[in-house]
């Protein structure tokens, strides 16, 4: 190992490589790293230190630098002897991690013999007088990072909730306006359409990807986010309506559901789930799916009263967590069985969606009846006054809007009624892959449940424009599961 210098003056005549960093590609193309170019020029002059032509350029967020491609040549350069001394221009551009600043010195280029000359604060890595600066200049860099991801959080929250704006880049289709807010961009907006038009003819991701020139990751993309269908990922409404026709849409989420599972493709190990949507009434906390299971991480009391009883012989661990996969999934098929029945069914929910040319939302004000005589009902089990008073205040408001005359464009018949019809089919047909968690999150907001007990499901402003809140009872008994089975 050679000798590390431990003063500036030390430096002269060294061997130099250079270290250049900016966060993003963009901010290379854009403004280009001259100043700190310049800046390392100025050292090499002013210690007359040997220009090796080595120079690592890395577009890297400050935190995550050390795990690049550019680090690791540049530590393997160190190791190998080809540079005396590593010349960054400013500390932050070095990198935005503490921790990982003091380890590449501490264990990698100072045992390698290289030392790094930072030549905004004129510090010295291997000199122990320039230490203590030198920790307080990386843990400044660090910090400002920190802070700087926690304003854009802030920032993203509140447009989130004030403007309903997702943040981030621009998907296809939408562009930023005037005002900094998402919306649809004219320009490549006939392209998402002409994707989804494609994709509701039955053609695949794959060849629609060829024909409109774009990466399949991107076609994918747009088929299933909730933007283009006017809500945002948290499944309330965008500031913006929708941009494809809501029918086409149907038409593509049943398609590309059953093209996933006739195609022998196989769900993802981790997304076979099919109810993201799924939450514990009581509680509200999310119930995810896990090994085979959806499962109630922190089950709440109530959760767990909903525990069947053990079936006479039972042996195995029943501890009111979680339920298998096919208990929920199996009542929702269930569900589906009883919306795909009979023309008698169909004849009334024709009449429910061919509306008048203006009207109140006939659709809006039977879910909130329905969801009235729930809150009744749940009140006479628990009675919560609270929690009866704040939902009903939240259905008056609902009732209000609803009741305002509109233009409404009637769903045809014809389109209903094969809606509804295929659902229950493609249901099956979409077990265990990708499809299946399509096709709910086409048709449900949000399903509670306590346990196997009850579940109480809140449907989509697509599914229920069509006619599925009118095709099944507001009390539907079924029952699933093993052995004796469990009600739900």
């Amino acid at each position: 190992m050679n000798r590390l210098p431990a003063t500036a003056d030390q430096l002269r005549g060294l061997r130099a490589a250079r270290w250049v960093r900016e966060s993003t590609q963009d901010q290379y193309d854009r403004y280009g790293p001259d100043a700190q170019r310049q800046m390392q020029d100025h050292a090499v002059a002013r210690f007359e230190l040997t220009d090796t032509g080595l120079a690592w350029a890395p577009a890297e967020s400050g935190s995550t630098v050390h795990e690049s491609p550019a680090m690791r040549e540049m530590l393997e350069a160190a190791r190998a002897g080809r540079f005396d001394v590593l010349v960054v221009a400013y500390v932050a551009r070095w990198q935005r991690n503490l921790r990982q600043t003091l380890n590449l010195l501490e264990d990698d280029l100072h045992p390698a013999g290289v030392c790094v000359w930072f030549e905004d604060e004129e510090l010295l890595s291997s000199n122990d007088r320039h230490w203590d600066h030198l920790v307080d200049e990386a843990k400044a860099a660090d910090s400002w990072l920190r802070k700087h991801r926690r304003r854009v959080k802030e920032g993203y929250a509140a447009k989130l909730t004030t403007k309903r704006d997702p943040g981030g880049h621009p998907p296809l289709g939408f562009r930023r306006g005037p005002d900094k807010l998402l919306e649809p961009d004219p320009e490549t907006l006939p392209v998402v359409g002409r994707i989804y038009l494609l994709s509701s003819d039955g053609i695949n991701d794959q060849e629609i990807a060829d024909r409109v020139g774009l990466p399949i990751n991107t076609v994918r993309g747009v088929l299933t986010s909730p933007l283009y269908l006017g809500k945002l990922r948290d499944g309330g409404p965008a500031n913006w309506p929708p941009v494809v026709d809501l029918e086409v849409a149907r038409r593509s989420a049943v398609g590309r559901a059953r093209r996933a599972t006739n195609t022998g493709r196989q769900a993802a190990p981790s997304r076979p789930y099919a109810l993201s949507m799924l939450r514990c009434a009581a509680c509200g906390i999310r119930i995810a799916g896990d090994t085979d299971f959806y499962r109630h991480d922190k089950p709440c009391r109530e959760f767990m009263a909903a525990t069947p009883p053990r079936p006479k012989g039972w042996r195995g661990r029943r501890d009111g967590k979680g339920y298998r996969r096919t208990v929920y999934e199996d009542a929702i098929g269930k569900v589906l069985d009883r919306v795909a029945l009979g023309a008698d069914v169909l004849t009334h929910v024709v009449g429910m969606v061919v509306s008048p040319p203006s009207s109140p939302d006939g659709q809006a004000l039977a879910r909130i009846e329905r969801e009235r005589d729930a809150a009744m009902a749940q009140y006479r089990r628990d009675r919560d006054s609270g929690a009866l008073d704040q939902t009903m205040t939240r259905l008056d408001a609902e009732e209000h809007e609803a009741r305002r005359p509109r233009k409404v464009e009637g769903v045809p018949a014809d389109v209903a009624v094969r809606y509804l019809g295929e659902l229950a089919t493609s249901w099956r047909e979409a077990d265990g892959g990708p499809g299946r968690r399509m096709l709910a999150e086409a048709l449900f907001e949000r399903i509670e449940v306590l346990g196997a007990r009850e579940a109480t499901i809140h449907l989509t402003d697509a599914a229920v424009a069509h006619g599925f809140a009118a095709a099944i009872p507001d009390r539907l008994d079924v029952t699933v599961g093993y052995g004796r089975g469990e009600r739900i």
